[in-house]
């Protein structure tokens, strides 16, 4: 299974769940990230934001569509998160263990590599777009002892585009270089994240990444197998 970390999938641009707006956070906004070490706190609405993209429930009625669509708002709010550290290169967010654990499977080291060659910030122009999203169960014994693939019981599937347009990596002495492509304008790409959904006190809904991976439907692995059920006939 291949590791989904920044700088490969991670510039998405996430589209305004129709209709839905994020919560605007709770008091303690500033006290809660301090609590974690982060400073200073990111913007208040980095997180926020409407969203109006297709979700699949396959969980064979063991969740309902509506907590299905919160789980997916909750996946694209931890994305949202993932990606301002990376655009910032904060790697105290991406140790924080908010978002997923400390590290952010990936995401820490992809921010080191950049700082290591004198890196300031990094610009996105909505590289990859998203296009849907389903909320999986996986059975036992895609999960079990025997299978070997760390997935939790409930997994997010992705489905992404390349939209063509370009992003920058903005260096301290004021160069830029061009964001390597993904692809072709109008290339899939799908991630998989396992986890567990969290109503965070101040963040809102959010979804705990356990881990994330790229997947490709039907290559024959466990992975392939579940982007392939997940998103069957959704683009």
């Amino acid at each position: 299974m291949r590791r989904v970390i920044l700088f490969s999938l991670c510039f998405m641009a996430l589209a305004p769940i129709g209709g839905t707006v994020s919560p605007a956070p709770v008091p303690g906004w500033d006290e809660f990230w301090r609590s974690v070490k982060v400073e200073p706190p990111p913007p208040r609405d980095f997180l926020a934001g409407p969203l109006y993209l297709q979700i699949f429930n396959r969980t064979e009625g063991r969740v309902d569509e509506d907590t299905a669509r919160l789980w997916v708002l909750g996946d694209v709010r931890r994305s949202r998160g993932d990606l301002y550290a990376g655009l910032e290169l904060r790697t105290d967010i991406a140790n924080a263990g908010v978002f997923g654990p400390p590290g952010l499977n990936g995401t820490l080291d992809g921010i080191r590599e950049l700082r290591s060659k004198g890196a300031v910030r990094v610009k996105d122009d909505g590289m990859i777009e998203l296009v849907s999203a389903a909320v999986v169960w996986v059975p036992p014994k895609l999960r079990g002892p025997r299978s070997k693939s760390a997935l939790t019981e409930y997994v997010i599937v992705l489905a992404m585009r390349v939209t063509g347009r370009a992003g920058k990596i903005v260096y301290q002495d004021g160069h830029s270089e061009p964001l390597p492509a993904h692809g072709a304008a109008g290339d899939m790409h799908y991630q998989l994240d396992t986890g567990h959904f969290v109503q965070h006190p101040v963040l809102g809904p959010l979804w705990y990444q356990q881990k994330g991976w790229s997947c490709t439907p039907g290559d024959g692995t466990v992975t392939g197998e579940i982007c392939a059920s997940g998103l069957a006939a959704s683009h």
